[in-house]
């Protein structure tokens, strides 16, 4: 009976918030820093219950069972490096853990070993903790406060999960391993990072030192339309096929610069991603970002990525640098990851203005305020010269401006205008309203607000009537 109540004991310490008893000093010394750090959470007011928001989301690790964690990730790390480490067996990693305990003389019973093992396998293979809402079709984007606050977005509605990670260290060692999979570190030199998978995830970190008194801050964006192509803005509902074809029939000709506006998280990238699939095989692109994402599978595509400056203050390297490298490239258009800065606007539309065709993106709250946008823009980077010339600089550059939004209510992404871009006359920019979003929901519809082009003759070389649309477009018309 003795041995037995030693043992449940045994197991409710190790996956408990109260200290397990040890009379081995060597034992107590391998947990000391645990318990250091846990009590250091609760010196400056740290939540270390085991729930979030009311939802139970997991137990609480006692500092004697994070330590175990610490150390077999230590051991896995010198065994394996990070690429086996994706596909390591529960095997091996039972075999770390035993070593582990036999190295500081501990015993664990069979129920804690595989509690144990459970949990380095979830941590160390594809998005650990994270996994469950990457595998949801629903969620956008996740944001991590600290080990114990995730926070999920479905469009633009915030919600907690109750999803943890064991304590502060696992959640640390976390983010280190999925930076060390991009080539990269974060610390107080280098307190943020903005990094992208090829498959389009977006991370930012940063730093704890810069965090106030949570952090380290994590934050990703999910893309949810899995395949690039121009189908997949039909199916995901971002346009209809009238007005997807219109714009494809643009990018083919590959003669007109294109403007894709919106805020935050209205798929902008993945749109011109879908839309470069239409690029010609015999042209030559060069795309230029802060961080690479675009990633276009084109036989004569190069990419252009800005660098901070070092600690020192130097190596940087501007988007407007590139852009000004690119004509010396010969490309036959230019890719500029988002239109930020005054001096990137500048460069990326003097490049338009001299034959080299462009797409951008740009932060915008309408169509119409994206020409707004890059005259401010402009203004900022050419003081001293008047509205009309940056006005003509602007119509002359620019030739179609996409407008992209997200449903409040629903969260899907939708095109919601589109507007060709005239000349400059009597102080003004001539536009021409092309299509609208006019009702959201289930059952979204889109105006055609103009039969014709001022690119008429390449959308009837392409196959796009638009005399023959009706006046209304959507997916169940």
């Amino acid at each position: 009976m003795d041995d037995q109540n030693r043992k449940n004991d045994g197991v409710v310490g190790m996956f408990s918030t109260r200290a397990v008893s040890q009379d081995s000093n060597s034992r107590h010394k391998f947990i000391e820093a645990a318990e250091a750090q846990q009590r250091h959470d609760t010196s400056v007011g740290r939540n270390t219950s085991a729930t979030q928001g009311g939802t139970n989301s997991g137990v609480q690790m006692s500092p004697l069972a994070s330590a175990l964690l610490r150390e077999t990730r230590r051991e896995l790390s010198l065994r394996y490096d990070s690429a086996r480490l994706e596909n390591i067996s529960e095997m091996d990693i039972a075999k770390a853990l035993d070593k582990v305990c036999a190295t500081k003389g501990y015993n664990i019973d069979n129920i804690v070993r595989a509690d144990l093992v459970v949990n380095l396998k979830k941590d160390l293979m594809g998005w650990g903790v994270l996994q469950p809402l990457i595998d949801n079709p629903e969620v956008t984007d996740i944001h991590c406060y600290d080990y114990k606050t995730v926070v999920l977005q479905r469009g633009k509605s915030s919600e907690i999960t109750g999803l943890q990670w064991a304590n502060k260290e696992a959640y640390i060692s976390f983010i280190d391993r999925i930076l060390f999979r991009l080539g990269k570190s974060i610390s107080t030199q280098q307190h943020t990072i903005d990094a992208s998978f090829p498959d389009g995830k977006r991370l930012c970190v940063v730093h704890e030192s810069v965090c106030g008194s949570r952090g380290p801050f994590l934050t990703m964006r999910v893309p949810r339309i899995s395949e690039v192509s121009l189908e997949s803005l039909v199916n995901y509902e971002v346009a209809p096929a009238f007005i997807v074809n219109y714009l494809a029939a643009l990018i083919r000709e590959c003669e007109y610069t294109m403007m894709i506006a919106g805020e935050t998280g209205t798929g902008k990238t993945t749109t011109i991603r879908c839309l470069g699939t239409q690029f010609r095989n015999d042209e030559s692109i060069v795309g230029v970002e802060d961080t690479p994402e675009l990633n276009f599978q084109h036989p004569y595509y190069r990419s252009l990525v800005s660098r901070y400056a070092n600690t020192e203050g130097a190596g940087e390297v501007t988007l407007q640098e590139h852009i000004k490298t690119t004509l010396r490239m010969c490309p036959t258009r230019v890719i500029l990851g988002e239109m930020r800065t005054p001096e990137a606007a500048e460069s990326f539309l003097e490049s338009a203005q001299t034959g080299h065709v462009g797409i951008s993106t740009i932060h915008a709250r309408s169509a119409r305020e994206t020409l707004t946008r890059i005259e401010a823009l402009l203004g900022r980077a050419q003081r001293g010269v008047s509205m009309d010339i940056i006005r003509q600089q602007l119509a002359l550059a620019v030739d179609v401006i996409v407008w992209m939004k997200r449903e409040r209510l629903s969260g899907r992404i939708r095109m919601a205008e589109v507007l060709e871009v005239g000349s400059f006359a009597e102080g003004l920019i001539q536009v021409r309203p092309m299509f609208k979003l006019i009702e959201e929901g289930k059952n979204p519809k889109w105006e055609v607000l103009s039969w014709s082009s001022n690119y008429g003759n390449a959308l009837e070389k392409n196959g796009i009537i638009l005399g023959d649309a009706p006046r209304y477009l959507g997916f169940y018309m």
